[in-house]
């Protein structure tokens, strides 16, 4: 009994602190904002007009000269709701009335006991931009004068140390050269710096050593990369649209390319923002330009709501108002470090934006809709004649490389491919089948729908009418009638073949065959034999990943798929299934199983010599494969990287060509006549109210927030645009320096760097904002310039190292009396695992490399369990370049705390977790980057102290301690050098900037 009483008394104090939360929740998040917004200004404890303050619980329940405002339990006789209500309510005696739902949730916490959270004291949160600081003119404050100016390299430095001497702190001690290096190449180029780097700094005695580092560093190709990174975090880019329909978005990634060009460029900041704000219009001779409004589309975008849903309906309207926020809030929060969303259904209520401010810039925006957009260079001519001469170079060095590849590996394949040759001689000697056969096949086969680019997706699949134990799948290529020079017509460069009991192959799906084809690999016009092995199925796809090319678009094409069950072919006469076909002339899709292989009949699969041919063409490839997998352990990964880099580039040089004048495609913006904007009440699109032209916000005084009125869509673009890019809109300049300043000290001078609103933090350092923002803009706005400001400065460089009595006085370190220790990027992980290893591809720009196996679907599958994707080496570019999945994050990057694509990323979560510490432990990719950082610091007869030293070396850019070298030593010969490597990957040295 005493326990149930227990239990009882307990739950009941649970209730009771479940009820109190929920009434806590009401006040904070409507009944203070009212307050401070109409309120507080008025009556606080500094005011208290009429002897009434609404500033906290106990000045509330004293009251004022009328007596308490509020009775608990009775709205009605509360002296509050009497004077905020009625058609001329006597409060607030300045701006307009309290609307009817904010009266209405006034009572209601009333009727609810006016409930007040303890120890929660309200602010005047009023509208009015002078007050605040974000919104002041930006100024250009003198220098400070401080004393013991000696450490000060910069002016940078001056109010740096004049916030240190206020407080009773001093600077730190200068970082050592080898951890200087390493923060300048971590923040400059998002990579480590080699052992060599190192030891010629350290060794480096000019009174200039440092800054012809910084210089170097800001030269690199990796900056733009680097940095690139960052600003997708602000912009919340992604690959996919996201939505339930998470579809691809393959023509997003020239943006991304867009970025880093304009990083390692250093064009001017106002270029920047103009370029991606309204490019096409404002600079319409640069096709660049065009591009860099791919950032008004960076964000989610609803497949089903703009695609499926029908036009006219209250969704597709609510569809578009959505779409049309992610692009004005991707530029206001951007480029102003403001936050607008609030102010769709009502006046913002922390900061002074009016709802109608928010609709004038859906008005900006309401001429535009997200899509493929092709764009003209005007120098085409002249860069058709530069791309046929560039190919041409290419093709050169690509033959010079083969060559090399050739005498690299041709006494280690001189078996394979004599064996090889037997096998080719032992088919050409086969007899033929003793059927008689037609002159010529009445059917060419199965063709796809046509595809303007090779990556497209496309299957077809047959349909045995039931599950069959399975010996082999047998691909026959297509030579038709029309086309008969074009042996293997069609055939994709790389498919996979999979068979399973589930029509949609969602579930027990079996992946047989995933290969990529090269020409020199296979027998144009003979079978490509699969062996199933007697997996029992019913169904039987093929899926081509990548296309045929014909001479200006792309197909998938076979002449016959049989699928051999105790010598019978089950697939004749099946049922076929496709995700395109042509359905014309002599190619359908009940022409891949009628007995044709548009030469002639095929033979019957029982007789002997089909089955000798069958055993002939499996060993073919397996020996084929068994080639091209020594070729590749022989070929040197420089060489290897080298040579698969000009083939892209040749696949980007025929694409270019292949599409004429229109150029490649751009995922950016298609113009059409703006709609008509209306405010609406509460941000209902049923709820109408009165219409708004284009503008931007009012909270600036100094500038102009209406926008002329213009039938033309870009007009308005190219105003904000300029409007964004004056000289004095003061948080442009604010916000960049400030999201500079954060990525290479950890903290932003605003540690709110995506709100300087009265709901962000106010500037550590007020005076060095407004003057660095000054200095940035007056400077004509180049980022490298800024870059190199603040890695110069004394106070940069200072040791990372604690001091415990300033610790006591400043633990967050604001003063800046040291510099912070941060840990690596999810991304700079990634990219310095592979540095370090050796492994990692240095190709810069094109098409994202893709982590994962992609299947087309209804919803489309990314699967990021694949190990053959996961550790391709096709995927060993810089993580700038993955395909970024917004529905599916990179298991391992995601656990590191990479960014989320769906929101905007103005700084990143830094969590420790135990999955942090199994991914760092266990992932594939760093067992298996373990395994070739092995390898590379490994010889053969080498010693194992001194393949210890090369992979610390190489890891922390230092030797080993002797205490480490002794205890890594024993490792390796206890566990393997891979264990050493896959342990020097994990330590907090190797994680860690400093």
């Amino acid at each position: 009994m005493r326990c149930l009483w227990i239990s009882l008394v307990a739950a009941f104090a649970v209730s009771v602190n479940i009820a109190h939360a929920d009434d806590d929740l009401l006040f904070r998040e409507q009944i203070a904002p009212i307050l401070e917004k109409r309120c507080v200004s008025c009556h606080s404890a500094k005011v208290a007009k009429g002897g009434l303050s609404l500033d906290s619980r106990a000045a509330l329940f004293k009251g004022g000269d009328g007596g308490p405002p509020v009775e608990p339990g009775r709205p009605d006789e509360s002296l509050l709701i009497e004077k905020i209500q009625g058609t001329k309510p006597e409060m607030p005696k300045s701006g307009d009335p309290l609307v009817k739902p904010e009266v209405d949730v006034l009572r209601r916490w009333i009727t609810e006991g006016a409930r007040w959270p303890e120890g929660l004291t309200l602010v005047d949160r009023k509208f009015d931009g002078e007050t605040w600081w974000a919104f002041r003119p930006l100024t250009h404050p003198p220098l400070p004068k401080v004393s013991d100016a000696g450490w000060c390299r910069n002016s940078l430095d001056m109010f740096i140390l004049q916030g240190l001497r206020s407080a009773g702190m001093t600077p730190s001690a200068e970082a050592d050269r080898r951890t200087l290096i390493r923060r300048l190449s971590f923040d400059l180029t998002g990579l480590p710096p080699t052992p060599e780097e190192i030891a010629a700094f350290e060794a480096d005695a000019s009174p200039d050593a440092y800054e012809k580092q910084v210089d170097r560093l800001l030269a690199s190709p990796a900056y733009g990369e680097r940095w690139a990174r960052h600003w997708l975090d602000v912009v919340h880019y992604g690959d996919t649209h996201g939505y339930d329909k998470d579809k691809r978005r393959d023509h997003a990634w020239p943006y991304r390319d867009y970025v880093i060009g304009a990083f390692n460029q250093d064009l001017p900041y106002a270029r920047f923002l103009k370029e991606q704000v309204a490019g096409d219009i404002r600079f319409p001779d640069d096709p660049k330009s065009t591009i860099a409004t791919g950032f008004l589309a960076a964000g989610p975008w609803d497949f089903v709501g703009n695609v499926e849903l029908r036009e006219g309906t209250v969704d597709k309207e609510k569809t578009r108002l959505i779409d049309r926020d992610d692009m004005l809030s991707n530029v206001v929060t951007t480029f102003q470090s403001l936050t607008i969303g609030c102010a769709r259904c009502h006046d913002h209520k922390f900061d002074p934006i009016p709802q109608r401010d928010y609709y004038r810039l859906q008005a900006v925006f309401s001429g535009i809709d997200r899509g493929d957009r092709p764009y003209s260079p005007s120098d085409q001519p002249a860069r058709q004649a530069e791309f046929a001469k560039r190919k041409a170079n290419l093709n050169a060095r690509l033959t010079k490389i083969d060559r090399e590849i050739d005498a690299l590996t041709s006494l280690g394949l001189k078996q394979i491919n004599e064996r090889i040759t037997l096998i080719v001689d032992q088919l050409t000697a086969l007899p033929p089948s003793s059927r008689a056969l037609p002159p010529s096949s009445p059917t060419n086969g199965f063709h796809s729908s046509i595809f303007d680019k090779p990556d497209s997706s496309a299957w077809v699949q047959v349909d045995l009418g039931r599950s069959y134990p399975l010996d082999e799948v047998r691909l026959i290529p297509a030579r038709p009638v029309d086309f008969p020079d074009t042996p293997g017509f069609g055939f994709p460069r790389r498919y996979r073949v999979e068979v399973s009991d589930d029509p949609s192959f969602k579930q027990d799906a079996t992946l047989v065959e995933s290969d990529e084809i090269a020409d020199a690999e296979r027998v144009a016009d003979e079978p490509l034999v699969i062996p199933i092995g007697g997996r029992s199925a019913r169904y039987v796809r093929v899926s081509a990943a990548r296309l045929w090319k014909r001479s200006g678009d792309y197909v998938f094409a076979l002449a016959e798929l049989e699928a051999i069950s105790q010598k019978v072919n089950r697939a004749e006469g099946s049922k076929v299934a496709s995700s395109g076909s042509i359905e014309a002339g002599r190619w359908s899709t009940k022409h891949l199983v009628d007995g044709f292989d548009s030469r002639s009949k095929r033979p019957d699969a029982s007789g002997p010599s089909v089955a000798r041919r069958s055993e002939l063409l499996r060993d073919l490839r397996r020996f084929q494969r068994d080639r091209r997998a020594k070729i590749e352990a022989a070929t040197p990964i420089a060489l290897r990287s080298k040579r698969d880099g000009i083939r892209a580039d040749l696949i980007v040089l025929d694409a270019s060509e292949a599409t004429s004048i229109q150029g490649p495609l751009v995922y950016a913006v298609r113009p059409i006549s703006p709609r008509p904007i209306r405010v609406l009440a509460r941000g209902d699109v049923e709820k109408p109210g009165e219409v708004v032209g284009p503008g931007t916000l009012s909270c600036l005084k100094e500038l102009p927030s209406i926008f002329p009125e213009s039938a033309e869509e870009g007009t308005r673009r190219a105003a904000l645009g300029e409007w964004l890019a004056r000289l004095d809109n003061p948080l442009t300049w604010r916000s960049i320096v400030n999201r500079v300043w954060q990525y290479h000290v950890g903290k932003g001078l605003v540690d709110t760097p995506g709100d300087f609103g009265r709901n962000g933090s106010k500037p550590s350092h007020p005076e060095l904002l407004d003057w660095l923002a000054a200095e940035f803009r007056d400077g004509g706005g180049s980022l490298k310039s800024l870059h190199r400001l603040i890695v110069l400065s004394s106070f940069y460089r200072q040791s990372s190292a604690d001091v415990p009595r300033f610790s006591k006085l400043d633990g967050d370190n604001r003063k800046l009396w040291r510099m912070n220790r941060r840990r690596l990027e999810a991304e700079a992980v990634r990219d310095s695992v592979l540095a370090v290893v050796g492994t990692l591809d240095c190709r810069m720009q094109g098409p994202a490399f893709e982590p994962f196996r992609f299947k087309d679907d209804h919803s489309p599958i990314y699967d990021h369990n694949a190990i053959d994707r996961v550790l391709a080496p096709e995927n060993r570019r810089r993580s700038v370049y993955r395909f970024t999945v917004r529905s599916v994050p990179h298991p391992f990057l995601e656990c590191l705390d990479a960014a989320d694509p769906n929101i905007a990323t103005p700084t990143r979560s830094t969590t420790v977790t135990p999955l942090q510490a199994l991914a760092l432990w266990n992932d594939p990719f760093i067992l298996d980057q373990a395994e070739a950082f092995a390898r590379r610091v490994g010889s053969p007869g080498g010693s194992t102290e001194a393949s210890v030293d090369r992979a610390v070396r190489l890891a922390f850019g230092r030797p080993p301690r002797p205490d480490e070298a002794r205890a890594l030593a024993k490792l390796a010969r206890s566990r393997g050098l891979a264990s050493v490597c896959r342990l020097l990957l994990n330590t907090n040295e190797f994680l860690f900037v400093d």
